[in-house]
């Protein structure tokens, strides 16, 4: 099992954190995709002793590359600019370049220092960005220009130890940047009481032009958790949108929230794991009355629901899963939902029509491995 859910369902709480289960074994390529054009997904995968990745378009999903190259077994992916940045986690502890166009090759693949467990990397500048550090109480600051010795790649850190709780650490995990500034959600997990929340948990606010830490937003909750997304604002508002779990096994301590970081405030939930009957991993709005969730219930069980955010009220099971469902994602076109499936008969990618719920085929898409994590990159 993964680094966050092996330790989360040993006792069912905290962030799931800090058990990857180490390196990666070696895996023969199962072919090169075709030249980069329209959009393509990147799919990665993981039986949590093996990594890899798989592509295909998405207007030709059936077209799918298995195995790729080798990741590390606990990893996600960002896309900037074209290029896939891949965050190697606890055991990996690095970044992995991936250029496209480039028939998918590593440009390269920089250390973050061993056993410090990179969990999101977010962008400043083309020569500047930020890479949050679970084991750390320094975020690391670094140069995606780098070439494939490294050089330069470490440009230095910015210590938010005072913003940790009483372990030291405040277990730094999604970063984003808006404007000037960044931000960066903070757990505050105990891990001298199996990673419960120590109390509300917060995002530091950080101003890119100084690399100081200016501020901090309190949530509402504890514990904002999603395995595999990152933060975005909404195209709209501009606000970020926030899930907190609290104590996973628990259903009257999480919900959803709007962040604002104009005014640095938190909103409070406008939906609550009670309302919908689990803690929420991952959320995708389409809008007030319109979005979907992956719930996990106190059994471990995942299921994707779509919800009404105003009504507070689930409208529909898409999905339920014998094993972790981790990532739900709107793809390019806004009209379609992909989910990552880890069910151990039949894993794979699946899809889903926004306008009605139904299942488009192919389904699943088979990955290869099972698949963990899913970003979209546009081709030229």
């Amino acid at each position: 099992m993964g680094r966050r859910r092996c330790a989360g369902l040993v006792a069912l709480a905290g962030a799931l954190a800090a058990c990857s289960s180490g390196g990666v074994e070696d895996r023969t390529p199962g072919g090169t995709p075709p030249p980069l054009a329209g959009t393509s997904a990147f799919v990665v995968t993981s039986d949590f002793q093996t990594g890899s990745f798989a592509v295909f378009p998405v207007l030709q999903p059936e077209a799918v590359t298995k195995n790729v190259a080798r990741l590390h077994s606990d990893a996600v992916a960002r896309e900037h600019d074209g290029i896939v940045y891949v965050v190697n986690r606890l055991g990996g502890d690095n970044i992995q370049a991936i250029d496209p166009a480039a028939g998918w090759a590593t440009r390269w693949q920089c250390s973050v220092d061993n056993g410090s467990n990179p969990h999101d990397i977010a962008f400043a500048a083309p020569d500047k960005a930020y890479v949050t550090r679970y084991e750390r109480a320094a975020l690391l600051i670094v140069d995606p220009t780098t070439d494939s010795d490294c050089t330069g790649f470490v440009r230095g850190t910015i210590d938010l130890a005072a913003l940790a709780d009483a372990d030291g650490l405040p277990e730094m995990d999604q970063a984003v940047v808006i404007g000037d500034r960044l931000y960066v959600t903070l757990q505050r997990l105990d891990r001298r009481n199996f990673f419960r929340p120590s109390g509300r948990s917060a995002i530091a606010v950080i101003d890119v032009a100084t690399d100081t830490l200016v501020g901090a937003i309190d949530l509402t909750g504890a514990n904002p958790f999603t395995e595999s997304a990152g933060l975005a604002p909404d195209p709209v508002t501009g606000k970020l949108l926030v899930n907190e779990v609290g104590e996973l096994g628990r259903l009257d301590d999480g919900g959803i929230e709007w962040v604002d970081p104009a005014t640095l405030r938190a909103e409070g939930f406008f939906v609550t794991e009670q309302d919908l009957g689990g803690n929420v991993t991952d959320v995708v709005r389409i809008d007030d009355h319109h979005a979907y969730a992956i719930l996990l219930d106190v059994e471990a069980r995942s299921r994707v629901v779509r919800f009404d955010p105003t009504a507070r009220r689930v409208a529909a099971t898409l999905a339920a899963g014998d094993e972790f469902l981790v990532d739900v994602a709107l793809g390019p076109d806004g009209a379609t939902l992909y989910l990552t499936d880890r069910t151990l008969k039949r894993p794979g990618i699946r899809r889903f029509a926004v306008a009605d719920d139904a299942e488009l085929a192919p389904s699943p898409i088979d990955t290869g491995l099972a698949p963990f994590d899913v970003v979209f990159v546009a081709g030229p």
